[in-house]
């Protein structure tokens, strides 16, 4: 049977994943948790009764056929991995940043904390991040993104007979290499992109944007946007659910 393999990167507490995977019990307690943010403290934004519909229809079908998903989580920071609890429900984890070619093979990068914060979301290795100062940071595993998704292919090639790549990525500005060398690698195995791309704007330029966009369109790759919150996730899930289909239907 063809496998999803779900490459989670910028993971930080796996709300996505989370999202489909998790107990129904701590679905549901988000849920009623963000819709109380919402209405009563008018904190985030939530979603409509037939978005809410489509996430419960769509996470519902997911975990039917989750036997069909192989789940790599990579998480640059340390104190977020020792922090929670979810990281051994991947298949693999691995606990370093994937870094542009112009840094070394590998390296000990700087992770710029967002805010200044231990557990913040908007981490980069990237000082031109808006939100980030060189006076703050942790120490990571750096890993090149050529190197890291060609030892990665060269492991799922021998465990698996038969998969598709899917990428979700948070990665505060790297996610362009990380397509590029994941496509290099994985060709067109690689056939879902969820997340956001819009770091890349903000740190490497709109021209890089850009080229990435007509990158991920020139060779025919989905992309869903699917982040933490909650109003991206019907799109995400639908995206993935699709996937699903495809695989079971060739």
């Amino acid at each position: 049977m063809k496998k999803i393999i779900w490459i989670d990167i910028g993971t930080h507490f796996a709300q996505e994943h989370s999202s489909i995977f998790s107990s129904d019990f701590y679905f549901y307690s988000f849920i009623v948790r963000r819709l109380i943010s919402s209405r009563l403290f008018k904190r985030g934004k939530f979603v409509s009764n037939k978005e809410l519909k489509e996430i419960i229809t769509c996470r519902n079908k997911i975990r039917e056929r989750s036997n069909d998903f192989y789940s790599i989580f990579i998480e640059a920071n340390s104190k977020i991995a020792r922090k929670k609890k979810f990281y051994p429900n991947a298949n693999l984890f691995f606990n370093l940043a994937l870094t542009d070619e112009e840094h070394k093979p590998t390296s000990i990068a700087k992770l710029y904390l967002g805010d200044g914060q231990e557990y913040s979301q908007g981490s980069s290795i990237f000082l031109e991040k808006h939100n980030v100062n060189q006076d703050s940071f942790v120490a990571a595993f750096g890993v090149s993104t050529n190197d890291f998704f060609k030892e990665l292919e060269l492991y799922l090639s021998e465990k698996f007979n038969d998969y598709v790549v899917m990428l979700r990525l948070n990665c505060e500005g790297v996610e362009d290499s990380i397509i590029y060398s994941a496509h290099n690698s994985f060709g067109d195995k690689l056939e879902l992109i969820c997340g956001s791309l819009k770091d890349v704007a903000e740190v490497k330029g709109l021209a890089a944007f850009e080229r990435l966009e007509h990158f991920i369109a020139d060779n025919g790759i989905v992309f869903a946007q699917f982040a933490s919150a909650i109003y991206t996730w019907s799109e995400g899930q639908k995206a993935i659910l699709k996937l699903l289909k495809k695989i079971h239907s060739n």
